[in-house]
């Protein structure tokens, strides 16, 4: 007989906190980190921690022609540094390549033939990394499949012929990743493969307003997210952004809509902080291209990122032609390490929240300069020195770049909870080829697995946490059948986590085989609306897969619970989020604000559409809701199969879900709206 035993751990949350060191407030003290100077000269990428008693301050310049390409001559005479407005005094300016010397490495024997399989590239050791370059695909707000592609274009040109020997690339989405696949490598088939399952994952919204906030709050979490996973990175750290939504939209005069730059500006300013103490510069690329009208409309605030951190922002050109474009190209091929005296009380301790400004000008005509804007005068504090050591899942959680022995993937949406406010359920998919199997004495086995899961905010906070020590066992008498379905489908489980307040998050899961040690970690985007707010409102769209997937729903849960699955059925984890053609789908989503007596005197109609490659392929009929179906006062269940097949080819698939409605004007009007993404593959 197959059994489990599950045992939560029971730990106060904020014990758990301090345990862990997670980052529940953004006030921690961070030190400036640059380029080193060894004995023999500034080639080395180790840090330099600015303390409080140092005589100089570092950045790193970049220097441009006028015709975009690098002036690599330049001395300490050349330059000017204002911190401030005040000139400083310089002491150093060297030239810095971050490109390995190409002639030095071996040449192709005969066995490199070109009639021969290409071997695998060979994994860089630390030491050899001269660029470290994350890509992240803001796909969760691209409409047009068209930019998606010319994203994907840009990255797979760039690792065709302008990646260099010493790069370490990862390609990241701001819809959801995961461990396994979001890590740093320096192979160009991994790189390829990667950029080319990323899926479309434009989720439509009935309102502009709900669908900015979307965007920018998936563009801050995920991009903090990055600059998170690079801080301990080697070599010149690079974030390439590639979006449709570079700029912050700023409202006509007299719009009901709010300005998104003061919103959004502030934290997008913060974010380059973090991105500046942790050592990385942010691009900018806007996947729309060459537009006639100067493709710019109202989105007429720049974001902070590019030019605080001394990158810059593309767009109005179609880059990707040329993989990054020759300009950015150039930029990322070596930098200026430039020292200068700043003034005595730059790092007294009751100055520690000035922000310094600095400017960088150079004599020579003609030249662009591409630096940091400012620093902060702050220091490593003393307490995190004797902070106790990190619990592993802590890093794991927020970083996927460095947690990839555990195959992990999730999928996660939000429903009301009569009790908790709002109930968070993640689909978790374990690889079975990674997780060790324990053999008992009574002949069965057993996974021993620990497991967190929590939200976090745009600025890295985290708001609700749920931790689990669980255990499979599987009985001796049924050992053989279940091990032959976990090597099939998988380890599959489930967890819900309750979460007290709306607003956009990630949910971040992170996993730990015990008996083994390793570990894998996953995320994805997720906005929580206000049911408190006037108005019909969809929960998530869920992919369901048999009857457990409707009770939680309609259930009174007053904390996270968590469930191991076994289904007869062979069916995909809704995890996984692909499909074989003539799966049939089952999908589920929760409608609330409304009763029986407002459907029955309304003409309320639901509709789901489905496109593919962000297209539409199949739009069904409009089906109005029934009263009866409005019993439960926690919201109206509305549910509804889809089979692909035999029409559905392999590609991205997004089925959107829209209430409608009739009353409203003549032309039908979408009054909410949800959208699921998913990819069909071949069998």
């Amino acid at each position: 007989m197959t059994h489990f035993r599950f045992s939560e751990v029971a730990i106060i949350f904020c014990l758990w906190l301090l345990f862990l060191n997670l980052p529940f407030s953004s006030g921690q003290d961070v030190s400036l980190i640059f380029a080193a100077e060894n004995e023999s000269g500034i080639e080395s990428f180790e840090p330099v921690t600015i303390k409080l008693n140092v005589s100089e301050v570092r950045l790193d310049v970049v220097v441009l022609n006028g015709n975009g390409r690098p002036i690599t001559d330049l001395t300490a005479d050349d330059f000017e540094v204002y911190q401030n407005r005040l000139p400083q005094e310089v002491t150093s300016g060297v030239y810095i390549s971050n490109q390995m010397d190409v002639t030095a490495q071996p040449s192709a024997s005969r066995k490199d033939s070109p009639n021969l399989p290409k071997l695998p590239d060979k994994t860089l050791k630390e030491e050899d990394v001269r660029r470290t370059i994350l890509f992240v695909v803001d796909n969760l707000s691209i409409a047009e499949f068209a930019q998606l592609n010319y994203a994907k274009t840009a990255i797979k040109t760039f690792t065709e012929k302008q990646m260099q020997p010493g790069d370490m690339v990862a390609v990241m989405r701001t819809s959801h990743g995961n461990s396994a696949l979001d890590f740093f490598s320096s192979d160009k088939r991994q790189i390829t493969a990667r950029t080319d399952g990323i899926p479309y994952g434009f989720v439509g919204i009935n309102t502009l307003e709900i669908m900015l906030h979307r965007v920018y709050s998936s563009q801050l979490s995920t991009i903090s997210y990055g600059i998170r996973a690079l801080k301990g990175m080697p070599g010149r750290k690079f974030i390439f952004f590639l979006t449709d939504n570079p700029r912050l939209y700023v409202p006509p005069p007299f719009s009901p809509l709010p300005n998104f730059s003061n919103i959004y500006g502030p934290r997008f300013e913060d974010l380059a902080n973090d991105a500046l103490r942790s050592g990385v510069v942010v691009y900018q690329f806007d996947v729309k291209g060459l537009e006639i009208d100067g493709g710019e409309g109202n989105f007429d605030a720049n974001n902070p990122l590019p030019a605080k951190t001394g990158g810059t922002l593309v767009e109005n050109s179609n880059f990707f032609v040329d993989g990054i474009g020759k300009n950015v190209n150039n930029m990322i091929t070596g930098y200026y390490l430039v020292s200068y005296v700043p003034p005595p009380t730059t790092f007294n301790l009751n100055r520690r929240d000035v922000y310094h400004r600095v400017e960088v000008r150079v004599k020579r005509k003609g030249a662009v300069v591409y630096t940091r804007d400012g620093f902060y005068g702050r220091t490593e504090s003393e307490m995190d020195a004797a902070a106790p050591p990190a619990h592993p899942l802590q890093d794991a959680i927020f970083s996927p770049f460095k947690y990839a022995d555990l195959g992990v993937n999730m999928a996660a949406g939000y429903v009301k909870d009569a009790k908790s406010g709002y109930l968070v359920r993640s689909w978790i998919h374990l690889d079975p080829k990674d997780v060790k199997i324990v053999e008992m004495e009574d002949g069965g086995v057993k996974i021993d697995l620990e497991t967190v899961c929590l939200t976090s905010d745009i600025s890295g906070n985290v708001h609700d946490f749920v931790h689990y020590n669980y255990t499979l066992s599987l009985a001796p008498e049924k050992k053989s059948e279940n091990l032959a379905w976990i090597q099939k489908h998988g380890i599959r489980f489930s967890l819900l986590l309750p979460v007290k307040k709306p607003g956009a998050y990630a949910v971040r899961i992170a996993v730990l085989d015990a008996e083994s040690g390793r570990i894998g970690s996953a995320w994805q985007a997720i906005e929580i609306s206000d049911l408190g707010r006037k108005g019909l409102i969809l929960s998530n769209i869920f992919m369901i897969t048999g009857a457990d997937d409707l009770n939680w729903m309609r259930s009174d849960v007053t904390e996270g619970v968590f469930s191991l699955m076994f289904q007869d059925e062979d069916v995909r984890s809704p995890a996984l989020r692909t499909y074989t053609v003539g799966d049939a789908l089952h999908a589920l989503a929760i409608l609330y604000n409304t009763d029986a007596k407002s459907i029955s005197r309304s003409e309320i109609e639901t509709q789901s559409v489905l496109y593919k490659d962000g297209k539409e392929f199949l739009r069904g009929k409009s089906s109005p809701l029934n009263p009866a179906n409005a019993a439960n006062p926690d919201g109206i269940p509305i549910l509804w199969r889809l089979t692909l097949g035999p029409n559905p080819t392999p590609g991205d698939y997004a089925l959107q879900l829209l209430v409608i409605d009739k009353r409203k004007s003549k032309k039908n009007e979408v009054v909410a709206s949800e959208t699921l993404s998913f990819t069909v593959i071949g069998e």
